[in-house]
């Protein structure tokens, strides 16, 4: 299940995690209304974000395919729970290192005359 935050910078304060977009959207038009006479603040963010809490825009590539692994094999067992269990991060990197064995050793083996 998607996890989705709104942060403020001017109040700084974050949002809990919301599961759907529309309830995203609900929750930054509601703080926007209530606190900033419904002005968007400069920097305010609201998007995507990981069992950890980890902004998925942030994190480079491999670390974002690692974290969304983590993140679909976590929710395999809880849905809707936080944090990354560490079978979940083992499986991740099981996962990516395999495909990138597996694409090295094709490689090779195309290439080979």
């Amino acid at each position: 299940m998607r996890r989705y935050l709104y942060r403020c910078p001017v109040c700084r304060t974050t949002s809990p995690v919301r599961h759907y977009p529309a309830a995203l959207t609900a929750e930054g038009d509601h703080h926007r209304r209530a606190l900033h006479a419904g002005h968007h603040p400069d920097g305010e963010r609201a998007g995507e974000v990981d069992r950890r809490s980890r902004w998925y825009t942030d994190l480079d590539l491999v670390a974002r395919l690692h974290a969304r692994l983590t993140d679909t094999y976590a929710d395999i067992h809880d849905p809707k729970g936080s944090g990354a269990p560490l079978w979940a991060r083992a499986l991740a990197w099981l996962t990516l290192t395999t495909s990138a064995a597996t694409a090295l050793w094709t490689t090779t083996a195309l290439l080979q005359p």
